[in-house]
């Protein structure tokens, strides 16, 4: 009897931990896989496609663009590239995009990143989606139209030549939210409840020039609004049971830039410690701290060069990469 009772409380775990566990639907949502590495082929080459199993709804390939530390470039690289300057958010890969061009021309041309999901969504279920955006400083403009689309079947076209994709975007980053930020990764969820049969994922502006909501930032060269994406998550939060737990979201740095003694924050967080670890441009780590209790330090700063640095903070959840600018 007493075996009997062991072997069912062992049964009753393992179904307890499949129904709280966390799968995410999107392939290698982190950008992290390559059968390419972007640059290895003469000239700018840096399609999305070599992040299988990721492509561009408008064919044929090549404008959607891969980075990845692999390339020493400094052109389809990380952190330094044609976009501009941004460590992952995780790894050492992402995505970036066009999301509105020139507002004086009468092109609307878009790019887009297109992926299918590891399994349909189910009719009725709730999903929490996911995914992490910065500004590029290539680019004069910023917008807050930025979305993913989910679909049964591929999107795809050729004509109009990469021409907006006006369709209903399940999940919209908020209307008044522009997202001007170059130096720091900026968070777009929500959730939704699936029709069912979705299968796809598209993430992009669906919203036409005319009507989005944009600012002219600085004198860029070029007049698009370019967004680098990375960690783009699905998961189906129906019966998870498991409470919001974002490292992102608890998180706080400031001031930014900083001159001397940076900040920081860890707000709610029940995580027992938080490891820190502080990097120049060249990935050299040049400060380490192990936290326990504390739910805010500072970081002495001021004998290091002025210059741009990333701070990498871990917890129990996973870690999280921030843009440190130490000023004169």
């Amino acid at each position: 009897m007493k075996k009997f009772f062991f072997l069912f409380t062992i049964f009753f775990m393992l179904m307890q931990m499949k129904s709280f566990a966390q799968i995410n639907l999107v392939p290698n949502g982190d950008f992290e896989v390559y059968d390419t590495c972007p640059g290895s082929v003469p000239g700018y080459d840096n399609t999305i496609t070599y992040a299988i199993p990721w492509f561009q709804p408008y064919t044929p390939q090549g404008n959607s663009d891969y980075y990845n530390a692999c390339d020493t470039t400094n052109i389809t690289s990380v952190p330094s590239n044609w976009g501009g300057v941004q460590i992952a958010h995780s790894g050492l890969g992402y995505a970036g995009i066009i999301c509105l061009y020139d507002i004086q021309s009468p092109t609307d041309y878009r790019e887009y990143l297109e992926v299918e999901l590891n399994d349909t969504l189910e009719a009725g279920h709730k999903y929490c989606v996911e995914f992490y955006t910065s500004r590029g400083e290539v680019g004069r403009y910023a917008l807050s139209n930025i979305g993913i689309y989910f679909s049964d079947s591929i999107v795809q076209y050729s004509s109009p030549f990469f021409g907006v994709l006006t369709y209903a975007a399940q999940i919209q980053n908020p209307i008044n939210n522009i997202v001007t930020d170059t130096s720091n990764w900026v968070l777009i969820s929500n959730n939704f409840t699936a029709n069912g049969g979705e299968k796809y994922l598209t993430i992009g502006s669906f919203t036409p020039k005319a009507q989005c909501n944009y600012l002219s930032i600085g004198s860029a060269i070029n007049l698009v609004a370019y967004y680098y994406i990375d960690d783009v998550s699905v998961i189906d939060c129906s019966n998870t049971g498991i409470p919001d737990n974002n490292l992102s979201k608890d998180l706080e740095l400031y001031p930014n830039p900083v001159k001397d003694l940076l900040t920081v924050k860890f707000g709610n967080s029940s995580n027992s410690f938080h490891d820190l670890s502080l990097s120049d441009l060249t990935g050299k780590i040049i400060l380490q701290k192990h936290c326990t209790s504390e739910k805010e330090i500072q970081l002495d700063l001021s004998n290091y060069p002025p210059g741009m640095y990333f701070l990498r903070v871990e917890d129990g959840r996973g870690s999280i990469t921030k843009k440190i600018v130490k000023g004169e």
